[in-house]
């Protein structure tokens, strides 16, 4: 379990520097090359929560005290830094962006402040854990989920509901990212061969899909272009490079894995993320060099840093004082 817990770790780096990646102006070329990182963080964090659920049997707690659990996780932490994060820009700005995009962006939607629609996301995908353990893993679920993915594609096909946000922001989210949460969640139990299988189906559905693409636009589109809301572009290609990633960490024992570093990254990801939307204003209010790698250092070097010094003004207080929602901030 520890080498397993250890490669999670450092794929979760991966797909965190992904999601940062594209958030810094990086060339097109490697917009399409991190644009498995939301897919991978999502099978990542399936796979984490396939042993976290068991942890809730074995102790004899309910579905729904899991559920409670994973919400305040997400929850507590997202809507304290966007209140942090409106606070001071209201104070700077004296900007007041209206009661519809704050409603929006408390709600978690893209259409708000469009940096947490990846918290409702692992919201849905956190929901779907205890319903995926009941059906199991079997033909009969397999043919369950992949039919429901198809009647969502042909839905998208003929347009319906594509322009309505309620349904864009619950159906056209829960039934692809619930896809990828499911072999999240079930890729310990397939076979070696199941996976290596799953791999290649992935990259000739892509390779037939950027060919399909490529003699109807006449240049090669990048996976972007079918992310909102995710289609079958999109997700194969993060399917096929989460697989092969999660292959290659199961047959190369990397050193790297046991980085301090890593595993310190990997335990904040949430809260680096968080903190790196704040920092992204910062270099912008500084009148940095809009040069993407330069950005992304220290983009990413003072949100961690951020995280460091909180966690240690945390642990002053918890010297003195033994408060529970303290482990929501750390």
């Amino acid at each position: 379990m520890s080498k397993r817990i250890e490669y999670i770790d450092f794929l979760k780096v991966i797909g965190l520097t992904g999601i940062i990646i594209a958030h810094v102006g990086s060339p097109n070329w490697l917009m399409m090359l991190r644009s498995f990182d939301v897919p991978l963080m999502v099978i990542i964090s399936s796979l984490l929560a396939s042993y976290s659920i068991k942890k809730y049997d074995d102790n004899n707690k309910s579905t729904l005290e899991y559920y409670v659990s994973r919400f305040k996780r997400l929850i507590i932490p997202t809507y304290t830094f966007l209140i942090i994060y409106f606070t001071i820009q209201f104070i700077l700005t004296k900007e007041f962006m209206g009661t519809k995009y704050y409603l929006e962006t408390f709600l978690l939607t893209r259409y708000g402040f469009s940096y947490v629609w990846i918290i409702l996301i692992y919201l849905y995908s956190a929901f779907l854990i205890p319903v995926y353990k009941k059906i199991g893993y079997n033909i009969k679920s397999i043919v369950i989920v992949l039919l429901i993915y198809i009647v969502y594609e042909l839905l998208y096909f003929y347009g319906v509901g594509v322009s309505n946000k309620i349904i864009d922001t619950t159906v056209f989210y829960i039934v692809p990212y619930g896809l990828l949460t499911f072999v999240g969640f079930n890729i310990d139990k397939m076979k070696n061969k199941e996976k290596k299988a799953l791999l290649f189906i992935n990259l000739i559905i892509f390779i037939l899909l950027a060919y399909y693409y490529f003699s109807k636009t006449g240049s090669f589109q990048i996976v972007q272009i079918a992310k909102y809301p995710p289609r079958i572009y999109y997700i194969s290609y993060g399917l096929f490079c989460s697989i092969l990633l999660i292959l290659l960490c199961n047959k190369y024992k990397l050193r790297l894995f046991k980085s301090k570093i890593i595993t310190y990254i990997s335990n904040h990801s949430m809260w680096i993320y968080l903190w790196h939307i704040l920092t992204l204003d910062i270099y912008k209010y500084l009148k940095l060099p809009e040069i993407w790698f330069i950005k992304l250092l220290f983009v990413y070097i003072l949100a961690l840093s951020i995280v460091i010094f909180v966690n240690k003004i945390i642990k002053m207080v918890e010297t003195k004082h033994k408060y529970s929602f303290l482990k929501y901030f750390k």
